[in-house]
């Protein structure tokens, strides 16, 4: 099974190579310097960067059936099937190099990498392939310089469209789309071909005017819809310019070659760094988040550890205190001490402390919270109030630690603030659950002109609301109360209180 696999690999290596210089010849002008685009050098490249060296013999194979004998010498065609043979191999151990720590086209640097590796492999067969033209007589001194650079970009170029695809697309989509991020889709592809058309059937300079619906696909659909989207655009542009219409359609057939690989080498890099730089930004948000979510669960730990460690050590201690105080009180009294006083007031203090110190760590973490969930914890508070609070759908189920501790601290600091600054007669509190999110309301009637940058907390509530995925919104017209409104993402843990 494994030499069977291997030679339908080299088969199906063999076979693309073929076909895609079949393209590229029918994409070419008539000419000594034609070749547009060489889609062959990208096929090969690919092949070998996602499947391995091993299966170099189809480059070798497919070359050889490509190769035109009539029209070029054997040394001539030899060498050519050399440098082609040099070029694939080079570029793609660079790229399997690149593509070891993960796709080198999300990041600007990885994506410098593999330019780098694209332009050195191409680089070698337009050295070798247009020397051996020359020392066969195929071409004259003067041409060489020509059709070196012809035949350099016209590699490169193959390459910048095939060797972005296949990486982008080789591996399953991660995730499905809904219905509109398809309409999206096809409205993106249809605008780059739209475009594209326009600009190719006109000689006018207009042959960027694809480049914001490149842009779109690299903005919103990343390296897949950047691929898609080049591969799209430069075939408008080859198949218009090689049939004669569009703006690079010039008397020289060099330069209109030139024009072209230019536009193609500026449409492909310009769009994959706009997708690389895209998602370079998405990844480091999506670490900032992770980052920020660990942060509010550790200080959630901390938290906890202090209320348990004040509920069980000072507290304690304290308590033990006051009773011994009390008794040494009573002793006093009975002996009629004149010390008794003295103890009684130094027992007043210490449960005046005991009681202070239970506050400070319901605080930290209220006990009705751990023990009795969300909807205990909420009334508990809410009973407390100086302001009548109304109550309207508070879910009596458990969700995990870290939803509940960002419910009641919104909850808390809303009432707080409602209760200090606004001036309200009455505060209405709704939550309700939808799949997979917790949606918290508080409104009050006072006085408004509540924002986040007045120093009432409302900035550290969205940083942590924020932080656990969830979206933080402030609503205070002067004069018209203020509504604070926060959805938390939840994980249900299935009780029911």
């Amino acid at each position: 099974m494994p030499a069977f696999r291997y030679v339908a690999g080299v088969a199906v290596l063999a076979g693309a190579y073929y076909l895609a210089a079949k393209v590229s010849y029918d994409l070419g002008f008539a000419g000594p310097v034609a070749a547009v685009v060489w889609l062959p050098a990208g096929v090969a490249i690919a092949f070998l960067s996602i499947a391995g060296p091993r299966f170099w013999p189809g480059v070798l194979i497919g070359d050889l059936l490509a190769n035109n004998y009539s029209e070029l010498p054997l040394g001539s065609a030899l060498g050519q099937t050399a440098g082609n043979m040099l070029e694939v191999l080079v570029a793609a151990l660079l790229i399997r190099r690149l593509t070891a720590r993960g796709s080198p086209l999300d990041s600007l640097t990885d994506l410098g990498r593999l330019l780098a590796a694209i332009a050195a492999g191409t680089a070698i067969s337009a050295t070798i392939g247009p020397l051996s033209l020359l020392a066969g007589g195929v071409i004259s001194a003067s041409h060489l310089v020509t059709v070196a650079r012809t035949w350099w970009l016209g590699d490169a170029a193959g390459a910048l469209i095939v060797i972005p695809f296949a990486l982008a697309w080789y591996q399953p989509p991660p995730e499905s789309w809904t219905r509109g991020r398809a309409l999206e889709a096809i409205a993106m592809l249809a605008a780059v071909a739209g475009m594209s058309e326009i600009a190719f059937r006109s000689a006018r300079p207009l042959a960027y005017l694809v480049f914001p619906a490149l842009g779109w696909a690299g903005l919103r659909f990343g390296r897949r819809g950047a691929t898609l989207a080049i591969a799209i655009a430069v075939g408008f542009a080859v198949g218009n310019t090689t049939h004669y219409h569009g703006p690079f359609v010039f008397h020289s057939i060099p330069v209109s070659v030139l024009n072209t690989q230019l536009y193609i080498a500026v449409a492909a890099l310009s769009t994959l760094s706009l997708a690389a730089l895209v998602f370079e930004r998405e990844r480091f948000a999506k670490r900032l988040d992770a980052s920020r979510h660990r942060l509010v669960h550790a200080s959630d730990t901390e938290r906890r550890r202090l209320e348990h460690n004040l509920h069980d050590g000072a507290q304690q201690r304290l308590t033990a205190l006051a009773i011994r105080l009390g008794l040494s009180a009573e002793r006093a009294r009975a002996a009629d001490q004149p010390n008794a006083a003295a103890f009684a007031e130094a027992e007043e203090q210490v449960v005046i402390a005991v009681d202070e110190l239970r506050e400070i760590a319901q605080g930290i973490h209220p006990a009705a919270l751990t023990s009795g969930g969300l909807e205990r914890a909420i009334r508990s508070v809410a009973r407390r109030s100086s302001v009548p609070i109304t109550l309207v759908d508070i879910p009596s189920a458990r969700f995990d630690d870290t939803t509940e501790a960002t419910v009641y601290y919104v909850f808390s600091e809303a009432l707080t603030n409602a209760q200090k600054h606004a001036r309200a007669s009455s505060i209405r509190v709704r939550a309700i659950t939808t799949t997979g999110a917790l949606h918290l309301e508080i409104t009050d009637d006072g006085v408004g002109g509540a924002t986040e940058g007045s120093g009432r907390g409302l900035t550290g509530l969205r940083d942590r609301v924020e932080a656990v995925g969830g979206s933080f919104s402030v609503e205070s017209p002067i004069g018209r109360g203020t509504r604070v409104a926060a959805t938390i993402p939840t994980a249900t843990n299935g009780s029911q209180l």
